[in-house]
């Protein structure tokens, strides 16, 4: 009789457990097919559902496959998970902006300042000063200065903020600035503060310095956030000063604090002044708010008005919360409307396929389109995965050039001499379309000019990126590779 109803329960719990997993591969697959991008992708989400394993693939889909938080509904307070959270400001525009400014010097450029403001959906601001700063050794000590000549406010966000002697050095300028009577913020991602070592937040807990985790992503209700990560780098001084670019806090950046078994990594950052740094503010100001409900408004947040320099720049404040993927339309412009050259730096190269067409397009129209990628990168998957798209573009006629030196973890892209984009975006998957990124253009040929030394400084000692030759022998490596591009949206 026990044996009978043993069996009797195991029958049940099977059937309960099949009809839960039909009915949450047909949630997921409704969401698949509400949610507007490319078929080849939803085809694969779908087939995993019905082909595969419905319950493991609907897991699988909610944890790395839902990618946006809705504005709508951050602006009523009501999450995915049916609980009222704070809301997310929408970015506003830049407060000292000038509507009936001149355009860009440089005729050829005004076609894509025209693209930036329908894409971005406000102006350039006029009167900035921005300065490209090379590694560590020249934005830290830069960024440290600005920390200890404040006055009022300093607001700090960093994907990576290690307790290393770099970050030591940070925390220890803020905790003076902090006693000095400045009001202090920042912000750190949750799963960036446990990237590659201990994090410093511990550490600004224990001297009282205001500091928070975006999106933590183990406890339960936010697990389904575990793949949207924040990985701006921002700082704000004054309302006067600014930093961003593609530096996180990390001594392997500071050869002069270096330790001798750390690897040696390169980047570039980016020092701000005038109205522009608005932008930096608004988001900021989005991520501290959406974090823990405090509003940075009033005097102590608020951006000097003074015009500081004579370049145009915009702030892109990009992430899952919207359906308009901002740097992805500004790659494509500043590609569509190249006359003469584009150089791109980027430390990950796994571009969707339509960023590839338009480089395509661009080299047959006669535009010389030049790559520079490390070679190796840091991580042995995108290393895998990223052969078959730089052979892609370089049949395409695209010049790619391996950097075999430091890791190279800079993001810039230079066009017709004229224009730079720069911030936290790589030109992959996830930075453009999962991860919170900040990324500003300039039209300057100051700037432009700064960014064309430094291009010519890394390739100096690079090499023309050949596809392995290993490849043409080997089935294996060559499915090893295939199989990590599968990885591709993840990675």
């Amino acid at each position: 009789m026990l044996s009978r109803l043993i069996t009797t329960t195991d029958y049940l719990l099977i059937e309960l457990l099949g009809a839960f997993s039909i009915l949450a591969a047909l949630a997921a697959s409704i969401h698949v097919i509400l949610r507007r991008g490319e078929n080849k992708s939803a085809i694969g989400w779908l087939g995993l559902f019905w082909l595969g394993y419905p319950l493991i693939g609907s897991l699988i889909y909610l944890l790395v496959g839902v990618n946006s938080i809705r504005r709508e509904k951050r602006a009523s307070g009501q999450s995915f998970l049916g609980k009222r959270r704070k809301r997310r400001r929408p970015h506003r525009p830049t407060s000292a902006v000038d509507y009936n400014m001149p355009a860009p010097a440089n005729v050829q450029m005004v076609t894509l300042k025209k693209m930036g403001d329908r894409i971005l959906g406000h102006r350039l601001s006029r009167g900035d000063d921005v300065r490209l700063l090379v590694g560590g050794s020249q934005a830290y000590p830069a960024m440290l200065q600005a920390i200890e000549g404040a006055t009022r406010s300093i607001a700090m966000a960093s994907y990576i903020f290690k307790d290393d002697p770099a970050g030591q050095r940070f925390v220890d300028a803020l905790d003076r600035a902090m006693k000095r009577g400045v009001q202090v913020r920042v912000l750190i991602d949750f799963m960036g503060s446990s990237h590659g070592g201990r994090s410093v937040y511990r550490l600004l807990a224990e001297k009282g310095i205001p500091a928070r985790r975006f999106m933590p992503s183990l406890a339960l209700p936010f697990i389904r956030y575990a793949n949207l990560r924040n990985h701006r780098k921002l700082l704000v001084v004054d309302g006067s000063v600014g930093f961003t670019g593609g530096m996180n806090v990390d001594v392997a950046f500071w050869p002069e604090l270096r330790p001798a078994d750390v690897t040696p990594k390169d980047d570039t950052h980016f020092l701000i002044r005038g109205p522009v740094l608005a932008d930096l503010v608004a988001a900021f100001e989005q991520d501290w708010r959406f974090t823990t409900g405090e509003s940075l408004d009033g005097e102590t947040w608020a951006v000097s008005p003074e015009l500081m320099g004579n370049m145009h720049a915009r702030g892109m404040l990009d992430g899952p919360d919207s359906d308009t993927r901002l740097t992805h339309g500004m790659i494509l412009a500043a590609l569509a409307t190249s006359k003469h050259s584009v150089k791109i730096i980027t430390p990950y190269f796994l571009p969707p396929s339509d960023i590839i067409s338009a480089m395509g397009v661009a080299a047959v129209r006669g535009v010389k389109i030049e790559l520079l990628v490390p070679d190796p990168t840091n991580s042995r998957m995108v290393q895998w995965a990223s052969v078959d798209f730089l052979q892609q573009v370089m049949e395409m006629g695209v010049k790619v050039w391996a950097d075999g030196g430091d890791f190279n973890h800079s993001k810039l892209m230079l066009v017709d001499g004229s224009w730079v984009m720069f911030g936290s975006s790589n030109w992959d998957p996830r930075s453009l379309r999962l991860n919170f990124e900040f990324n500003a253009e300039c039209h300057s040929a100051e700037l432009a000019a700064q960014a064309e030394a430094y291009w010519q400084s890394q390739i100096a000692g690079a090499r023309q990126w050949k596809p392995p030759e290993e490849l043409r022998k080997s089935l294996l490596l060559n499915l090893r590779d295939g199989i990590a591009r599968l990885f591709v949206p993840v990675l």
